[in-house]
């Protein structure tokens, strides 16, 4: 494992991506059946609890699959291995996307006012 901080890394985002969805569900589960949020021990509410065991399960169960952390530290391997493109590649790229666009727009604005002119000409709604 030649990227472990970035395997540990993504694994403690995803857990704690994974506990923030989790904590959303069960306060709108709480909400729509009316169940209080109470606090546990005076310190956290319930669903934060739940939220912070998801992650927490999640994080460690990641990080014992073999296949999770090896494709993990394969997938860091290749993102290093990309070559960004230069300042001028970047603005030619970016210039012939934005001309595709304006031009589609335009065939496309044309299309529409000649069709609508034509359903006007035959529906008689002129």
């Amino acid at each position: 494992m030649a990227h472990q901080r970035w395997v540990l890394l993504t694994f403690v985002v995803g857990a704690v991506l994974l506990g923030m969805v989790v904590q959303a569900a069960v306060v709108s589960g709480f909400a729509q059946f009316a169940i209080p949020d109470n606090r546990l021990l005076g310190l956290v509410a319930t669903s934060t609890a739940l939220s912070l065991g998801v992650g927490a399960v999640a994080f460690f169960v990641s990080i014992r699959n073999r296949k999770w952390v090896s494709f993990v530290d394969e997938t860091v391997d290749e993102t290093l291995k990309v070559r960004w493109p230069r300042r001028e590649e970047a603005i030619r790229g970016s210039t012939t996307v934005v001309m595709t666009t304006l031009f589609t727009a335009l065939v496309l604005a044309t299309y529409d006012i000649l069709w609508k002119n034509l359903a006007d000409l035959v529906l008689f709604t002129g």
